[in-house]
This record gives C-alpha cells, sequence and structure tokens, in this order.
C-alpha cells in the first residue's frame, strides 16, 4: 500500500525503528527546518519518498525567504511532491490569512514550474482554495478531506484525489463515508496522517493503521480490500511517482 500523507522524521532521533514494510510513504514536511531531515531519511528508505513545503499553521513573516531555501532544494534533490501546504482559516490561524495565501501561491508556482504533486491542507478556505488551483495547471491530494460531495466534486474535477486517513474509521464519520461510497476507488488514495491521527480505541497511531483504513474503505464500498489497495496504491503511484507507470 501507498500511504500517502505521513510525518516520518521522528524516526532520525529515535530508538524506534523504522518499520520494515513493502508499503511506500509520502514522508510530508512543515517548514524549512524539518527539510533537510525530510530528504535525508528518504535516501536512507527506497520506499520513502520526500514532500517538502510550507505548512499554513508555520507561515512566518519570513516565508519569503524560506521559500529561497525551498526552490533551491528542489533544484538540486529528487523531491517528490510539494507539501504539506495549503490554507486554514481556523480562529487560531486566520490572523495570518494574506500570508498563508501569497506563500500558498507561491509554492503553488514551484509546483507548476517544476512539474510536482501538491500535498494540500485545507481548513474553512475552500472557497479561496479552489480559485487558486483553478488558476493552475495543479495535480495532487487534498489531504484529509471532509467537505460536503459538492465541493469535493469541484476539487476532483480539477484532476485532485482525496485522502482517506483514520477519521474514517470512527463510525459517526457521516461525511467522510458519503464521499467515500459517492466517489469509489478512483478518486481515492489512503494516508494515515501519523502520528496525528488515532484510530477509534487506541492511544497512539501507527503507520500499520493503513490497514484498518483500507478495511474500512472495503466495508463502505462492499468489496474485496485487495481492490481497494490495488487501485488506491495505483492512484498514488501515478500522482507522485508518475514516471513508475
Amino acid at each position: 500500500m501507498f500511504d500517502t500523507h505521513c510525518h516520518l522524521n521522528s524516526y532520525l532521533n529515535s530508538s524506534t525503528r523504522f518499520p520494515n514494510s513493502l508499503n511506500s510513504y509520502l514522508n510530508v514536511s512543515t517548514n524549512v527546518d524539518d527539510w533537510s531531515n525530510t530528504i535525508k531519511f528518504s535516501r536512507k528508505h527506497a520506499n520513502v519518498l520526500p514532500a517538502i513545503g510550507i505548512h499554513p499553521w508555520f507561515v512566518t513573516e519570513s516565508f519569503v525567504s524560506d521559500l529561497v531555501v525551498l526552490e533551491r532544494l528542489l533544484q538540486s534533490n529528487n523531491i517528490a511532491s510539494i507539501g504539506e501546504v495549503g490554507l486554514d482559516f481556523n480562529e487560531s490561524y486566520k490572523h495570518t490569512r494574506e500570508n498563508q495565501i501569497e506563500c500558498f501561491q507561491k509554492q503553488l508556482n514551484l509546483a507548476e514550474s517544476n512539474q510536482l504533486a501538491l500535498s494540500v491542507h485545507c481548513v474553512k478556505a475552500h472557497n479561496e482554495m479552489l480559485l487558486l488551483l483553478k488558476s493552475k495547471h495543479a495535480f495532487g491530494v487534498i489531504h484529509g478531506l471532509g467537505t460536503s460531495i459538492e465541493i469535493a466534486k469541484q476539487y476532483i474535477d480539477l484532476g485532485f484525489k482525496f485522502g482517506v486517513n483514520g477519521v474514517a474509521v470512527r463510525e459517526n464519520a457521516n461525511r467522510y463515508h458519503a464521499l467515500i461510497k459517492y466517489f469509489g476507488l478512483e478518486h481515492i488514495v489512503l494516508e494515515t496522517d501519523y502520528p496525528n491521527i488515532k484510530l477509534p480505541g487506541l492511544v497512539s497511531s501507527s503507520l500499520a493503521d493503513i490497514n484498518t483504513i483500507a478495511e474500512c474503505v472495503a466495508k463502505l464500498l462492499s468489496i474485496p480490500i485487495e481492490d481497494v489497495i490495488q487501485q488506491t496504491d495505483y492512484n498514488a503511484q501515478k500522482i507522485f511517482k508518475r514516471n513508475a507507470l
């Protein structure tokens, strides 16, 4: 399987051993301090792809100079995606709204010029996000999308997939369940968002949680889990390993 959204830098300075797995992982970063470690980790593990970008929570006044570093790293390393990037207009972050928009727009430009996928975080900013994406030839994944079917359809019409994570395992995740049932396997990928999302009843998260997420999707669609694994893996490979197919 392909875990299209996880944060693996905690393994760099940890006694916890990175699992010996046939799975693939997109290791997303959030700010300039993460990028070198993200690239370093991918060099140690052939099944880990690096994604570098400025998450909206970490957009500071220095984002312009940070983007200079980002562009230089894109030119000198084999980067799979620009991410985790996006917009978050939740109460805690909306004071940086204008900087967020400018920062994302510049990262969107870099994604287009380098023909790279985006790993997108969007909270309470879908109108602004869709307007920006429509202005470019962008592609990628909307991470953890839990919107209405109408909004999701606009992303899909632009060529994006949406990431299904452990939130969908919750019994009351009606909006997530509706999206999965409506759009089916063609338009989704799987993700754990490790270590940020814990499955119901568990005290910690695990990269192995992707198995439970796949089982959940299979149950919702009344299909074999093998079909879920095969199609979502294909979707992810096509986005993040464009030369592999």
